[in-house]
């Protein structure tokens, strides 16, 4: 039933086209608070498709709907930039589908122990840098399956549902929140790069680690992440190092 409204949403957004169900696959199953991730593929679309209509009422009237509105405004924050889908639809307050990035994972690459060449990495250096200059953070890119190896060789950043607008927070806050971003950077290149991280950006990396167990702005629940956040980042050491390195990018 789920999958009819998918394709009825689709249907409703691009009324040119016909959608079919056998189009549709599952790509990720999600539980409860998390979204059920399809593949839309036919012809002439190629969408991945983040629904919850699976979970509970009250994740749908709530969490649902900030998870799909965050990614939404993060998408359309990014438009036009490289490494991010250029084409995304809001199908309903609990559904959005965006173009499909044909590429693997890094983290299937670090499992498979294959290596990719350091312009990888100073590439995505430079799209984390992008984004933070339209006033963004991902803070999930240290898992390492939302960082992709396009076909052509390029990054992607995928999964936008934890990314937020840090200007309201104070400046040693953002840089934190910065600094999340740049370690997952960091750990991809640790994991899969065939040259080692090196110079400021290890020292920086190494530090960041040393709090990683205490760090939980990391993902959702995004509201009580911040407020957390707030009362542990005064206690962390590296401050002065974190300042350095954020301010370079």
């Amino acid at each position: 039933m789920n999958e009819q409204t998918l394709v009825s949403q689709l249907a409703e957004r691009f009324p040119q086209r016909d959608f079919h169900v056998d189009n549709l696959s599952v790509l990720h199953k999600g539980r409860f608070a998390n979204a059920i991730v399809y593949r839309y593929k036919d012809d002439h679309f190629d969408f991945v498709i983040k629904d919850f209509q699976h979970s509970p009422w009250f994740v749908r009237k709530t969490l649902a709907r900030l998870f799909i509105n965050q990614e939404y405004k993060a998408l359309k924050r990014l438009n036009g930039m490289d490494g991010v889908s250029d084409e995304y639809h809001r199908l309903s307050s609990i559904g959005i589908a965006y173009a499909f990035i044909e590429g693997v994972p890094l983290r299937t690459l670090s499992k498979q122990g294959e290596k990719i060449p350091k312009a990888f990495f100073n590439q995505l250096e430079h799209m984390v840098s992008e984004m933070h200059r339209r006033g963004l953070v991902h803070l999930d890119l240290r898992n390492l399956g939302n960082v992709i190896l396009g076909k052509d060789g390029k990054p992607y950043f995928i999964d936008f549902q934890s990314a937020m607008t840090f200007d309201r927070f104070p400046v040693w806050l953002q840089r934190y929140m910065r600094g999340a971003d740049l370690s997952g950077v960091y750990k991809g290149w640790s994991a899969v790069c065939e040259l080692p991280v090196t110079g400021y950006k290890k020292i920086f990396f190494t530090n960041f680690n040393q709090f990683r167990k205490r760090w939980i702005f990391r993902g959702y629940p995004i509201h009580r992440a911040s407020l957390w956040l707030v009362g542990l980042a005064s206690q962390l050491p590296g401050a002065g190092l974190l300042r350095s390195i954020t301010d370079r990018f």
